[in-house]
């Protein structure tokens, strides 16, 4: 899949120009830092098309991926076609005008995506800028360290997530991917 940021913009956060060995090593880093991201929220940012089965609760499904911009299928688990209306991320779906029952499943193919937002675009970047400039203590975990010359004693405090060195999440960056996932309920309609 495409990077949710460019080089340019991992430029920006760096304050200067990519280094040689930087630019090199830039666009795996954009890349993985992109596919954690897009686990975490669960969603995939860029254009693209999906086919989904989802089950119909009140005569409407929710199209996982946003903004859902265009519906070119709709069909039940016996392969009929099933009328619908797309609002926002919510299909209504019908079949003979009459909204179909909170039971029943239909498999929907549409198209997603658009532009990266800002936020996630630079969020992206800055995974990106701290990798680059992480001095290598960083890069093994060090989150602190203590030196003492008397007896020659020396502690190092690693965190748990930044073991490795590695392009990761952090607990900030797990929040703010966590932000786009879709927080609603379920909703039951009963008939009576």
């Amino acid at each position: 899949m495409v990077a949710l940021a460019a080089d340019t913009d991992v430029e920006t956060q760096l304050g200067r120009s990519l280094t040689t060995a930087e630019q090199d090593k830039v666009g795996d880093v954009l890349a993985k830092a992109s596919d954690l991201f897009r686990r975490e929220a669960e969603q995939d940012f860029t254009p693209g098309e999906s086919t989904v089965r989802l089950k119909v609760e009140g005569g409407r499904v929710r199209l996982p991926q946003a903004p859902a911009t265009e519906v070119t299928a709709v069909v039940d688990d016996d392969g009929a076609d099933i009328d619908h209306e797309l609002s926002g991320q919510w299909l209504t779906v019908t079949r003979d005008g009459t909204p179909m029952v909170s039971h029943e499943f239909v498999t929907v193919t549409y198209s997603h995506g658009g532009a990266v937002p800002d936020l996630v675009r630079i969020t992206i970047a800055e995974i990106a800028a701290k990798v680059l400039r992480a001095p290598a203590q960083a890069q093994a975990g060090i989150v602190t360290q203590q030196r003492s010359a008397g007896g020659f004693q020396e502690t190092n405090t690693y965190a748990a997530w930044a073991l490795g060195g590695g392009t990761t999440l952090s607990p900030e960056d797990r929040a703010v991917a966590r932000s786009f996932r879709y927080r609603g309920t379920k909703v039951i309609v009963c008939q009576p």
